[in-house]
């Protein structure tokens, strides 16, 4: 019977893995446990982003707090001097720029409003998205890239939206194991490009931030 129960055990075991994938390694699993030990941070993103025939160019400044405090601010590009900030949810407390930049709503975090020409949400642009992206993917290649004169670690993992991405190639600082960017390809196409910089890991954020 004990024999039988191990047999048991050992089958689901497989079984787990063969339906989660493999545990992450190398500079996935670098990149994860770097992020274990960072309770809130701050960073500056440059995003380019491609659909269809609709090109859009921002840059934000973000700022993140585990486990679900999110605040955004465009800081250039289309609807520069508008944000929004998440406190978890489907919901979101934003406003536009310009003149309108005094009036707060809540919106879903769906909300045209709220989201880049693709539909990404202001939650999506975390670090805490790349972690779980990688987590529960079905499979991970980690190799070596150089980007803008420097070699980084990357992590390609499969990735879909509702416009054909088909997956994601993520940057990782060989100092810090922290991503530096984010591409998002459909087939051979780039159809984001996120470059993420001004890392602070030691900003201290607290709720009340948010």
């Amino acid at each position: 019977m004990r024999n039988a129960k191990l047999a048991l055990a050992a089958a689901a075991a497989t079984l787990s893995v063969a339906l989660l994938g493999a545990a992450p390694s190398g500079p996935a699993a670098a990149f994860l446990d770097a992020w274990s030990k960072v309770p809130s941070y701050t960073d500056n993103i440059k995003i380019h982003v491609v659909k269809g025939s609709d090109i859009q160019d921002r840059t934000y400044h973000y700022a993140y707090l585990k486990p679900h405090f999110a605040r955004i601010d465009i800081t250039g590009g289309a609807g520069r001097g508008g944000g929004a900030s998440w406190k978890g949810g489907d919901t979101v407390s934003g406003h536009q720029g310009g003149i309108l930049s005094g009036v707060h709503l809540n919106i879903s975090i769906h909300d045209g409003r709220a989201v880049d020409l693709r539909g990404g949400t202001i939650d999506e642009a975390s670090f805490d998205n790349i972690a779980d992206n990688i987590k529960s993917a079905a499979s991970e290649t980690n190799a070596e890239e150089a980007w803008s004169g420097t070699t980084y670690d990357t992590v390609t993992i499969p990735y879909t939206d509702p416009f054909g991405a088909t997956k994601r190639v993520i940057f990782l600082s060989k100092t810090t194991h922290l991503p530096v960017r984010r591409v998002t390809y459909a087939g051979t196409a780039i159809v984001v490009d996120e470059a993420f910089t001004d890392v602070n890991t030691a900003a201290g954020l607290k709720e009340s931030d948010f």
